[in-house]
């Protein structure tokens, strides 16, 4: 199952929870509809602790993970990705809440752990 990753930093004059809630309320549901080849999308954001003592140490603050059924539907998803209008309201909308030149954003292979000896 293709996955991708995204690392995303927010913009430094917004709380963490300010932060998380407009990724939820409006960004996700935004990226769900334009996107909606997406399987499962996830969002792992920094602790409290960690966002309040290290921001400053870490070039990130959410970690999102992005599900794909295969290849072909991972391919429809940049194909989409790429076009103008699209791109422009996914652009637009990143603009009020994280710093878009800092994403990072990787295709990967993800492994499941190895069976233990109970499984």
């Amino acid at each position: 199952m293709p996955k991708l990753i995204a690392l995303i930093k927010a913009k430094p004059e917004l709380s963490r929870q300010q932060f998380i809630d407009y990724y939820e309320s409006n960004h996700a549901p935004l990226v769900k509809r334009l996107l909606p080849m997406i399987g499962a999308y996830r969002r792992n954001y920094l602790s409290d602790a960690d966002w309040q003592d290290k921001r400053g140490a870490f070039n990130y603050d959410v970690l999102t993970e992005l599900w794909f059924e295969d290849q072909p539907t991972l391919d429809a998803f940049y194909t989409r990705i790429r076009e103008p209008d699209v791109l422009a309201q996914i652009r637009t909308d990143e603009a009020n809440f994280l710093q878009s030149g800092a994403t990072r954003m990787f295709e990967v292979e993800e492994r499941p752990r190895p069976p233990g000896p109970d499984e």
